[in-house]
């Protein structure tokens, strides 16, 4: 579809126009050389629909639609000159397939489907980009050439007609929906023997069905273009289809019909029939291996799932193992009234802390699984940045479990402030100071800082002096139990990371982080900035 709006590449613009006349020019030049029929246009009239396609795949914007438009008129005026047709004749005839190329640029988008799903999309697809065009053509042609008073003006329109609506069915299928990705997933470079072997079995088919044999024997042309179609798809059809023409050009066989315009017309029909037939087969083809690649890809999506859910159960399973029985371990002694009073506050902060664990733990599998099920809730808001670090690192438990390091916050603008959830916001605060506690070392202090950035975002980072992270776990980080401990034993599920992303994310933000091995670790977070 055009738009309306939005800057012009001009060179660019000016040189898709240029070839396009030139094509427009080679193939209308070559069609009316070919033609041996004296008053008869041509066998196949593919000009117009290469104008009408080049149209559609380039054009994005109605300023570039007047200058293709425009690029096609002059080509088809050189070729009537060239061509030494009579001024009316000359003069008429690009400005009716001016219109005509305007009328299926107008008829496929506004009418034409955008995939061919299903015969009904096809139906609609063959009534706007082929019927329409060509039949405005046809009753304009026919007007002109009655007002010149042209004798046969019936027959040259019923033929004009055919000629085009051939040229349509021939070249806009393939030249619509054939792209360098198909050709590429073809493998030409090591199907060469299979494409001579395949081509020449078109070629020699032709052969023998349009000079040696009858023409009831054209069905056997079908059957080789449909294998060409079956081997190479969108490709396969269109050099099938192009074989097949050059074939026809030459002098008819002994079995052929004897009146030439009956020939021709036999012709027209059966190569735009059977040119949308390969288009189709090679559609339908295409759409099944896609559907196929969907299907593989779910497979390989759903055994990811279950692989995932079965190490999650496994991992939770030990995760969970160890704050469970610190606690029922303790309460056990609560209960036996045996642990001296001195040591009760001790004890009461390892259950408040094995506790802890175990609710980051739910968050986090909680948090997974709506966001697997597409039920993750956010909820921004302006959020100050100062004063929300403040409140995470004040109520961060600085106990012997968590290495007792300070956590040292800079200064922050009191103007700063993002677009974020508060509580989600905290939540990957939390995780990433975690980290930091879990994978540093046992004595430098842990740093946040908060600074604007100047792409829109703010930026909240946290730095650790410790062993750093090996390179070849960069990747591994953001999975869940993807990063290494680097052998040691340390408290949490190995989702953290991943949950903090999946957060970031749905908020608007990113986040990242780089690592100097035996020196440092710097986590940030950025986020929109409120406006």
């Amino acid at each position: 579809m055009t738009r309306a709006g939005g800057g012009n590449n001009w060179p660019r613009m000016l040189l898709q126009a240029l070839f396009t006349a030139g094509g427009f020019l080679a193939l209308g030049y070559g069609s009316r050389l070919l033609s041996g029929a004296g008053h008869m246009v041509s066998l196949i009239w593919p000009a117009t629909a290469f104008g009408l396609c080049m149209t559609l795949r380039l054009s994005r914007s109605r300023t570039q639609d007047a200058v293709m438009l425009g690029a096609i008129f002059v080509a088809h005026v050189v070729l009537t000159i060239a061509t030494a047709l009579p001024t009316p004749l000359g003069l008429g005839y690009p400005v009716i397939g001016l219109i005509e190329v305007l009328t299926g640029l107008i008829a496929v988008r506004r009418f034409g489907p955008k995939r061919f799903r299903d015969l009904r999309a096809t139906l609609r697809f063959l009534l706007a980009g082929i019927i329409a065009p060509a039949a405005v053509g046809a009753v304009l042609a026919a007007t002109l050439m009655w007002a010149v008073g042209d004798p046969t003006w019936i027959t040259d329109a019923r033929h004009w007609f055919s000629a085009n609506s051939l040229g349509f069915c021939i070249v806009l299928p393939f030249g619509l929906n054939l792209t360098w990705r198909q050709l590429v997933k073809l493998h030409l470079e090591r199907r060469a023997v299979e494409a001579m072997a395949t081509f020449a079995a078109v070629a020699l088919v032709s052969i023998y069905v349009l000079h040696i044999a009858a023409y009831q024997m054209l069905f056997l042309i079908l059957a080789v273009a449909l294998i060409a179609t079956a081997r190479f798809r969108l490709p396969g059809a269109g050099a099938a289809m192009l074989i097949v023409l050059a074939i026809q050009f030459y002098p008819p066989g002994p079995h052929a019909p004897h009146d030439p315009i009956l020939r021709i017309e036999v012709m027209q029909l059966f190569l735009a029939v059977t040119g949308l037939i390969s288009a189709r087969a090679a559609m339908v083809l295409n759409e099944r291996e896609l559907h196929l690649a969907i299907i593989e890809r779910r497979r390989r999506r759903a055994s990811r799932a279950s692989r995932f859910k079965s190490q999650l159960l496994s991992h939770v399973g030990e995760e969970a193992r160890g704050p469970l029985s610190a606690i029922i371990g303790i309460s056990t002694v609560l209960e036996s009234g045996k642990l001296p009073p001195d040591r009760a506050r001790e004890f009461a902060h390892v259950v408040a802390h094995n506790g802890e664990l175990l609710q980051r733990l739910y968050a986090d599998l909680n948090d997974l699984a709506c966001a697997e099920a597409g039920m993750l809730t956010i909820h921004p808001e302006r959020v100050k940045l100062g004063q929300t670090l403040k409140n995470c690192i004040g109520a961060i438990r600085l106990d012997a479990a968590l290495g007792g390091k300070p956590v040292l916050l800079g200064e922050i603008a009191d103007d700063l402030s993002v677009q974020a959830d508060p509580q989600r916001l905290a939540q990957i605060i939390n995780s990433l100071i975690a980290n930091s506690y879990k994978y540093g070392d046992t004595e430098s202090p842990i740093r946040v800082r908060a600074s604007r950035l100047g792409d829109g975002f703010g930026r909240i980072e946290i730095m650790n002096v410790g062993p750093g992270i090996p390179l070849r776990e960069r990747e591994a980080m953001f999975r869940p139990f993807g990063h290494d401990t680097g052998g040691r034993a340390v408290p949490g599920a190995g989702l953290g990371l991943s949950v903090a992303k999946l957060l970031a994310e749905k908020q608007g933000g990113r986040i990242d982080f780089e690592s100097i091995p035996g020196r440092q670790t710097r986590f940030w977070i950025d986020l929109p900035l409120a406006s």
